[in-house]
């Protein structure tokens, strides 16, 4: 009787949730479909202006436009997965604001999965179909000798990809709690994310580089697995296993992050107290 009663693990109460929210959305199915057609298209002209850039100049730092295209395409799967397991964490101003997150603590359901679950975020969808093409093209075009070690590591740096950008965003939004306001700051991490993701960080000055790796972790989302999978190792200005370990990486980070949630939970105080 006891196992019958025991409350759900984390993961299945997240997919509950998650499963609830998209069956809400879908009740709109023309603004489901609107949104993620939207958000194809907004991901269409930031590929082709990344196309425009490299086309421009023949090559960035000897990358060729393919190979760029699939340091593109690792970041746009990866963001895509985050969309769906992070997407709400800027709404995190409002919730706590607002006193929502009062209920999250009612409720035996942990609060973060209740946050990260909030709504479904539709954009995602989109973004998952886009990213999907743009990485299966790129990778029959790019130089690669694929094995099956190297698909597994591909499938690994997509959600380690995922991983590392929704630790950095749940780690600002974490923030909340005691400043009130995080979303000015994940916007500045997420314009970030967007200007730098889909090149090749070697071409950088190398203090930017060691910024964008050590400082906010953008390194490990997408230029150091491409990187490997190129095998263009010889440009990195990190240990070459730190690259490899770009997948572990990511969840270490992610771990962090949702430590650190909780700890900065304890100062979350009431709007009605």
């Amino acid at each position: 009787m006891a196992e019958l009663t025991k409350p759900p693990s984390a993961m299945r109460q997240y997919a509950i949730l998650l499963r609830v929210g998209l069956a809400s959305a879908m009740q709109y199915r023309a603004d489901f479909v609107m949104t993620a057609v939207g958000a194809i298209c907004y991901e269409a002209v930031s590929l082709a202006f990344v196309g425009v850039i490299v086309y421009a100049f023949g090559s960035i730092g000897g990358w060729s436009l393919v190979e760029v295209a699939f340091v593109y395409g690792i970041r746009s799967m990866g963001h895509a997965l985050h969309g769906i397991l992070s997407g709400q964490l800027w709404t995190a101003d409002g919730v706590v604001r607002r006193g929502e997150f009062d209920r999250y603590l009612l409720r035996p359901v942990n609060p973060l999965i209740q946050l990260l679950a909030r709504r479904f975020q539709v954009t995602a969808v989109g973004d998952i179909v886009f990213g999907a093409v743009v990485l299966a093209v790129t990778a029959v075009a790019a130089p690669i000798s694929w094995s099956l070690a190297s698909v597994v590591f591909l499938i690994a740096a997509v959600i380690g990809s995922a991983l590392v950008e929704s630790a950095v965003m749940l780690a600002i939004a974490s923030l909340t709690f005691r400043l009130l306001a995080s979303s000015p700051i994940l916007s500045v991490a997420d314009t970030v994310f967007v200007t730098f993701g889909p090149y090749p960080l070697s071409v950088l000055p190398r203090t930017v580089a060691h910024l964008l790796t050590f400082v906010l972790p953008l390194a490990y989302a997408a230029f150091f697995p491409a990187a490997v999978l190129l095998d263009r190792t010889t440009e990195l200005f990190v240990p070459t296993w730190l690259a490899f370990a770009s997948p572990v990486v990511g969840l270490l980070l992610y771990a962090a992050a949702v430590l650190f949630f909780h700890r900065q939970m304890r100062h979350y105080s009431s709007p009605g107290h």
